[in-house]
């Protein structure tokens, strides 16, 4: 019986996608299953996958046309268990920690009001090495200030899930009747956000929690699909407006949803710029950190004046 369903879209991975499904075969939890979705690869992934499959029955094989990595996660959903209480969508060229399902799911089986549990990760090199990795940092608006959760804090409110949680898709796992009940990975809004909409349909359905755990192994080099440059702007309107046109919400959804998106605006984007004056500061950067405190600060001390209430 499969527990966990993990679906991996995989295009053009050869190079990693073994080291991958070695690392859901050394899992300390058993009960699982894993789909691969080969999303038109060029190379020779699958191959590599192919090779797995006579001595690994838990492993199963999905081809299609190139279509993206949404559709992808999508069609693995499609191939899952039907008897799976829990998902994984997993990339192709990431590692789990060995007790990594175990961690997780010990967690979801003890606290049923949780639709989704992420975890934190290590920074790897195309050799596994492991690289300078800062610890999972969320914030939220409180009052005149912007918080900062505790690390061991497991809670994560709707506000930090949607605008200062930094939930990355393969660190989470989430309740299979929770994920259901959600429109799923939107093809539309393409890799860069998709995300963020997922998780912040499940937040308004379910709460979401962090463990204070590496337990993920997040790989960076320079062809790594996440880290080419991308329109990330056009993207985060397209989810904006997405968001704030809503249709599907209700109006209790709808309310809650107005008010994050205030917040992130008026208070979070602000602050976030004002970080990252700070950071281009301290690398030499004056002019550009000057015109992000400048903008950060003006905006976020203009959201106090009665007018923006």
């Amino acid at each position: 019986m499969s527990k966990v369903s993990i679906i991996t879209p995989c295009y053009n991975a050869e190079k990693f996608i073994s080291k991958t499904i070695e690392s859901i075969r050394s899992q300390t939890f058993i009960e699982w299953e894993y789909i691969v979705v080969d999303d038109g690869s060029t190379d020779k992934s699958v191959d590599v996958v192919s090779s797995y499959l006579a001595h690994e029955p838990r492993l199963k094989l999905v081809k299609q046309t190139n279509a993206g990595a949404c559709n992808a996660r999508n069609n693995g959903f499609k191939a899952c268990a039907l008897e799976s209480q829990y998902l994984l969508f997993f990339d192709a060229d990431d590692c789990l920690e060995p007790q990594m399902l175990e961690v997780m799911v010990e967690y979801l089986d003890a606290h049923p009001q949780v639709g989704l549990v992420y975890c934190d990760s290590w920074f790897i090199d195309p050799e596994n090495r492991i690289l300078l990795t800062p610890e999972h940092r969320r914030f939220v608006p409180e009052g005149f200030v912007i918080r900062e959760l505790s690390y061991e804090t497991p809670q994560t409110p709707l506000i930090a899930v949607a605008c200062g949680g930094g939930l990355y898709e393969s660190y989470c796992v989430m309740r299979r009747s929770i994920y259901e009940q959600t429109c799923g990975w939107d093809e539309w809004l393409g890799q860069g956000t998709e995300g963020v909409d997922l998780f912040t349909q499940i937040a308004l359905l379910s709460e979401v929690h962090f463990i204070p755990q590496k337990l993920y192994r997040y790989r960076q080099y320079p062809l790594q699909a996440t880290r080419k440059t991308i329109d990330l702007q056009k993207q985060l309107f397209s989810l904006l407006s997405k968001w704030k046109e809503g249709k599907w919400l209700t109006s209790e959804q709808k309310k809650r949803i107005d008010e994050v998106l205030w917040l992130f605006e008026h208070r979070l984007e602000p602050f976030f710029n004002i970080l990252h004056g700070t950071y281009l500061l301290r690398a030499g950067q004056f002019v550009t950190a000057f015109k992000l405190y400048i903008s950060g600060f003006s905006k976020y001390l203009v959201s106090f004046l009665p007018l923006q209430l």
